[in-house]
């Protein structure tokens, strides 16, 4: 499982993808959605269904679905990735990930972190080294609420419907017909859940 932690103030090295057998793609290993941008909707539609949760107080978050929640994401291959330079940007960025809080967090339990073999640094005296830093890192705070401000016009109890459970968590669809550029990304992506790789399980 994952377990994210703060870069503040810490060392953080990378040696390779090659010593461990894919974990960061493994569903049964937690890796099943993630919560994307709107920015990111146009660079995952093709590859990935979009799909909706909703928290506590019924905000409606946009996530891609990376898994069946049951086996490794279907673009791995021989554990490498067949459509790594499309790949989604959540997987660009691990094991570094962004938070509303503006904070980037690591992975600490992905096995190439600081584990004594040859490596390259990460991040050092709170900075990520450039060949290691994405777009989404930056001002991230003001990118999620700018995405939140995009959906908060769509009516949760109107505008949704069930799309799939997957390890007992729902995630929703938009069965309202919408100009909304990116909710047109959104249902063009749903096709991706016609695949056996998902069909198998839903429902």
């Amino acid at each position: 499982m994952k377990q994210f932690t703060n870069i503040k103030d810490k060392k953080i090295t990378f040696s390779s993808c090659d010593i461990c057998q894919a974990n960061c793609c493994d569903g049964k290993k937690g890796t099943t959605f993630s919560q994307i941008l709107k920015d990111d909707f146009s660079s995952v539609y093709k590859n990935f269904p979009i799909l909706f949760i909703f928290g506590e107080l019924g905000f409606c978050k946009p996530v891609i679905i990376l898994t069946n929640g049951q086996t490794y994401c279907k673009y791995l291959e021989n554990f490498k990735c067949i459509i790594y330079e499309n790949r989604p940007s959540i997987c660009k960025l691990y094991p570094l990930s962004a938070n509303i809080d503006n904070y980037i967090y690591f992975d600490e339990n992905c096995p190439a972190i600081n584990n004594n073999l040859e490596s390259t640094i990460i991040s050092q005296n709170n900075q990520i080294k450039k060949e290691f830093f994405h777009n989404n890192l930056d001002n991230y705070q003001d990118k999620y609420i700018d995405t939140f401000r995009e959906f908060e016009k769509f009516d949760k109890n109107e505008d949704f419907t069930l799309a799939i459970q997957l390890n007992g968590m729902q995630f929703f669809k938009c069965s309202k017909n919408s100009d909304n550029k990116y909710m047109q990304m959104h249902q063009k992506s749903l096709i991706h859940l016609q695949d056996k790789y998902f069909k198998d399980l839903m429902f």
